[in-house]
This record gives C-alpha cells, sequence and structure tokens, in this order.
C-alpha cells in the first residue's frame, strides 16, 4: 500500500459491474466473449446474490438459474478469430427456457482480435427474434462503474423502453445509481418509503432488477432521482439523469439519497417543493421528526453524554462525517476528537480538514496518535476496521432516511454496551 502520497487514476476492467448490471433482471442472459479466466470478475458476485437473497432478503429479484456464461476465447482464437465460439455459444444460449434477451459483453482479447460481435448478434437474432445487444467497450476500461451503468442503460432503453398506448395508472419514479439488486436493502426500502408519502407507487432502479416490461414504463416517469456514493463521480450522474428527465418529460430532483436528521428533513422538503406538494413534506418531516423523538424518549439515557472519537479513513469523495456527528449530537454524544487513519493521502487529509471546519472546532490528529484516547471514550466511530481497539463501531458508507439514524443509535448503543465483541457493523 502506498500511504502519504497521491494515488494514481485507476483505470480497470468492469466487466463484473456489466454483470452486475443486469444480473437480477429476468429473463436477462450475459455472455462474455472473453477467456474463461475472465468470468471470475462476474461469478463472485453471482454467488453473493444468491447468498444475500439466503441470509438477508428472502423477497430480492434473483436470477433464478445460471445467466452467465464465457465463450473461452483461447491462443486459437486469439490467432485465428473468435467468431465461431461466440456463434455457438449465441446458438446454445437461445436454446434455453425464458430467455428473453442476450447481453453480449466482448473483452479485451475480443476487441484486439478484431471479431465482428455486432454482426454475430444480428445474425443470431435474426434466426431466434430473440434481442441481442452488444454493449461495446472491449473489456470497458474506464475509471468508474457508473459509466458502464449509463452505457448498458442506454443500449436497454433503446431496444426497450417504447411508450405504450394505455399509460399505467401508477405514479412512477426512477432512481439512477442505485443497484437494488446488489445494494444495501435497508436504503432501498427507506427511499421507497419516503417517496410513498408523495404518493410514489412504484420506484424502478433501471437497468437493474428490471422487468422488460418495466422499461416501458420508463417512458412514464414522473420523478427522475440520481444517486450515489462517489462524490467525484455524482455531477455526471447528476448530467445523465438531468438528460433522461428532460427526454421524458419528467422532474428531475439533483439531490442524492437522504441522509441523518438535517439531511432528511432538507431532502423531504426540497422534494415537496419541486412537485408542488409543500404541505405534503411537511407533515412527512413532521412524522419522521416524531418517529426520532420517540426513540430517543425511550433509548435516549442510553446515549446521552458518551463521548467517542472519529476515526476516518475514506477520501472525502466517498465519505462526509457532517451527518453522523450531527445525528449523535442530537441525542447528547459527544465527539472528542478526529483522528485520520493512515490510508489517507495528505491531500486526503487535508479536504477532511477543510470540510470538518466548516459545523465543528473539534482536533484533529494522526493514527499514531490513536491509543492516547481509546482509554478517554466510550467508543470509537470509524470507516475502517482497526486492531486492538474495544469498542468500535465500524460505518457504512451511506445509511437513508429515519432508518439510518436510528439504526445509527441503536448500534451506538450496542457497541457501548458490548463486552465481547470488539467490532459492530452499522449495516
Amino acid at each position: 500500500m502506498i500511504r502519504q502520497s497521491e494515488r494514481k487514476s485507476p483505470v480497470y476492467c468492469n466487466l463484473g459491474s456489466a454483470y452486475l448490471a443486469v444480473a437480477c433482471n429476468p429473463g436477462a442472459v450475459v455472455i462474455f466473449h472473453t477467456p474463461k479466466a475472465c468470468s471470475h470478475l462476474a461469478l463472485g458476485s453471482y454467488w453473493n446474490i444468491k447468498r444475500r437473497e439466503f441470509l438477508r432478503d428472502p423477497g430480492m429479484l434473483v436470477p433464478k438459474k445460471n445467466n452467465l456464461f464465457v465463450t473461452g476465447i483461447s491462443d486459437k482464437e486469439a490467432i485465428f478469430g473468435g467468431e465461431e465460439i461466440l456463434r455457438q455459444c449465441l446458438r446454445d444460449v437461445i436454446k434455453m427456457p425464458d430467455v428473453e434477451y442476450v447481453i453480449v459483453v466482448p473483452g479485451c482479447t475480443a476487441g484486439v482480435i478484431g471479431d465482428d460481435v455486432i454482426a454475430i448478434g444480428k445474425e443470431i437474432e435474426e434466426i431466434s427474434n430473440i434481442p441481442v445487444i452488444v454493449v461495446p467497450g472491449a473489456g470497458f476500461m474506464s475509471k468508474h462503474y457508473i459509466d458502464n451503468n449509463i452505457r448498458m442503460l442506454e443500449y436497454l432503453l433503446e431496444r426497450f423502453a417504447i411508450p405504450k398506448q394505455e399509460k399505467t395508472p401508477a405514479k412512477i419514479a426512477m432512481i439512477i445509481g442505485e443497484n437494488a439488486a446488489t445494494g444495501n436493502e435497508h436504503n432501498i426500502q427507506e427511499v421507497k418509503r419516503l417517496l410513498g408519502y408523495f404518493g410514489f407507487q412504484k420506484i424502478l432502479f433501471p437497468p437493474n432488477a428490471t422487468t422488460k416490461a418495466e422499461f416501458s414504463l420508463i417512458t412514464e416517469v414522473e420523478l427522475i432521482i440520481p444517486v450515489g456514493i462517489s462524490r467525484d463521480h455524482f455531477e455526471k450522474l447528476q448530467n445523465y439523469a438531468q438528460g433522461l428527465a428532460i427526454r421524458y418529460d419528467a422532474k428531475f430532483y439533483p439531490n442524492n439519497y437522504p441522509s441523518g436528521i438535517e439531511g432528511t428533513k432538507q431532502w423531504l422538503l426540497a422534494l415537496g417543493k419541486l412537485l408542488q406538494c409543500e404541505k405534503t413534506a411537511q407533515t412527512a418531516w413532521e412524522k419522521e421528526k416524531r418517529k426520532i423523538a420517540d426513540f430517543l424518549e425511550e433509548k435516549g439515557h442510553l446515549l446521552v453524554k458518551k463521548k467517542y472519537i472519529f476515526v476516518i479513513g475514506h477520501p472525502r469523495r466517498y465519505f462526509d462525517a457532517e451527518q453522523h456527528i450531527k445525528t449523535l449530537a442530537v441525542a447528547g454524544v459527544k465527539l472528542e476528537a478526529v483522528v485520520f487513519h493512515n490510508d489517507l493521502t495528505s491531500k486526503e487529509k487535508q479536504d477532511h480538514r477543510k470540510r470538518l471546519a466548516e459545523f465543528t472546532d473539534v482536533p484533529c490528529f494522526e493514527e499514531n496518535n490513536l491509543k492516547e484516547w481509546i482509554n478517554k471514550v466510550d467508543f470509537t466511530l470509524t470507516t475502517t476496521t482497526l486492531i486492538d481497539i474495544p469498542h468500535q463501531l465500524c460505518l457504512a458508507v451511506q445509511q437513508v432516511g429515519t432508518w439510518g439514524v436510528e439504526n445509527l443509535y441503536k448500534k451506538v448503543i450496542a457497541t457501548v454496551a458490548d463486552k465481547g465483541r470488539r467490532i459492530l457493523y452499522e449495516y
């Protein structure tokens, strides 16, 4: 690990995120036109989805059967071309039951040897009448998964977002940037609940966890919201979501997921103003505020006057400490110091110092000062798991709405009270 130095901008293969973009879409099959080894970039995700369904979210939309295939380009195809093995793979896949469309993702090798993947896709589509969508990019070499999701969504919209003659009576909103199949299911449930205050009955999360029929509903959406944990790419997501809103004559709400008490309030009130439902938004916020007050009335005595240090190990492009600090302050939990983890570069630490100075005057220290604070506080709040630190609560990147507030309070109570486990996790 390179510490205390500036990181280079990574460029990496995103075949895995290409698969995840449609992994839980009913009837979707993904073919990697790559060597066999490339399949590991997605195969682990397939089993993680299955594991999550079993352990945490039995009702989630998951692939009911294997929907990931790889052509297995070898040295032979690298020399003489791999079009025939792709053609045969497609022929085999279209014979499977319940295949509604096929996504072909050519990898770097296919791009180098020059296989005409688009022509083969058209050939098989004409034979089978099953849409074959080629998403080019020679392995999706890019800097962020957002690029892939946008590209994938555009191809799917082009093929399937066809306006219906009869509009659905449901009020529809669309979230861009969240993977409803692999993201935090509590965040997804919470944003659905909050949007329910404004009468939205159906929430879409394309390109993932979306049926083929639901893509046509996108032409009827009334509200589009971008969300994402990566701040340095959020503007790109906002611009794309705004373009979709113009395309489909929908309202565009630029604010990210609501986080913390103040963040949830601002999110609801600003959304109410956009939708011209200010009274509805105010009523919604009063109900949310009452929920938090009821929780603190019952459990607040376990939080008040507790002290903590905050160890920050994520750069600001992924994590902002404001809402966590302010939310805990409402419950009477006092922040004694901020400690910067050694994983942060000098510039990243300076970015945090500048941001923290906007809302708190607590002192900031380096990681080598951590041990001297441990016996002065009741618990340690951290973004990064630490060694030999008791009463440690490790944060998730983002927890949404009132659920996120109550969950933070519950986990702090458990962390302070716990005598056995060294680490609790906010998730």
